[in-house]
């Protein structure tokens, strides 16, 4: 079977995900994605899992600091160099990760942004350091949902935040998956998006609190490697 052929296969295979926060229960099971993500290439496998290594929270939560993280995602980057679809999503989602972070330092009572570049990443770095008082960075225009963010990490509305910052990642997916249907970046933002749905599902009302101040609280600075190793599988782990 050709490339293409395996790969419309197994595109056509995944059941629709529908919105974020409409599904009470994912529409395939883990052991089914594994499954079924074997039709992939060894190659793709390898950059699937590098791409969620980065991506996913459970990826980044294994690393001890912001550096690490900066260097992951520019290797990543360089590694997805045939992808440029996956490379423009991952400094996204790393932009969005740099923005969420300087929120909660702002919020944590940090005066400016220091030296953003050894906890920042992206082209908004600069526009963060500079406008670090104003409440959006001076970004609303370009993230329309971060002055909204702002007042929910200020009112301390942690679930709330929690719902805005899912729902925003899950449209940068929609926004990367348009024109990919049947290729190999239309299976990588698919497992995206699952795990975003999958964690979502997981959610209560009683433990929503805790795994948000996880969330925001550690976007670049995670927890240590024993609460890690206990709460997060590893990228792998999560689709091998």
């Amino acid at each position: 079977m050709s490339e293409r052929f395996r790969y419309i296969t197994l595109a056509t295979s995944l059941p629709h995900l529908g919105s974020l926060f409409s599904q009470a229960k994912v529409p395939l099971s883990e052991f089914r994605l594994k499954q079924r993500v074997k039709m992939l290439s060894p190659e793709h496998q390898r950059l699937l899992n590098r791409v969620i290594e980065v991506t996913a929270w459970s990826g980044v939560a294994r690393f001890s600091n912001d550096q690490e993280v900066i260097r992951l995602a520019k290797a990543v980057i360089d590694d997805l160099k045939d992808n440029p679809t996956l490379q423009d999503l991952v400094r996204a989602r790393m932009e969005t990760r740099t923005a969420i972070a300087a929120l909660r330092r702002r919020h944590d009572g940090q005066e400016d942004a220091g030296t953003i570049s050894e906890w920042g990443f992206g082209r908004w770095c600069r526009q963060i350091e500079t406008h670090w008082t104003d409440p959006g960075f001076g970004l609303s225009h370009f993230m329309p949902w971060i002055s909204e963010a702002n007042r929910l990490i200020q009112a301390g509305e942690h679930i709330a935040m929690e719902r805005l910052v899912l729902g925003e990642v899950f449209s940068q997916l929609d926004h990367y998956g348009a024109g990919h249907e049947f290729d190999f970046e239309a299976i990588v933002i698919y497992v995206l998006r699952w795990i975003i749905v999958e964690r979502w599902s997981r959610y209560s009302t009683d433990t929503a609190r805790e795994r948000l101040e996880t969330l925001v609280g550690d976007i670049l600075t995670p927890p240590s490697a024993e609460d890690t190793a206990r709460e997060n599988p590893r990228p792998e782990e999560v689709l091998s």
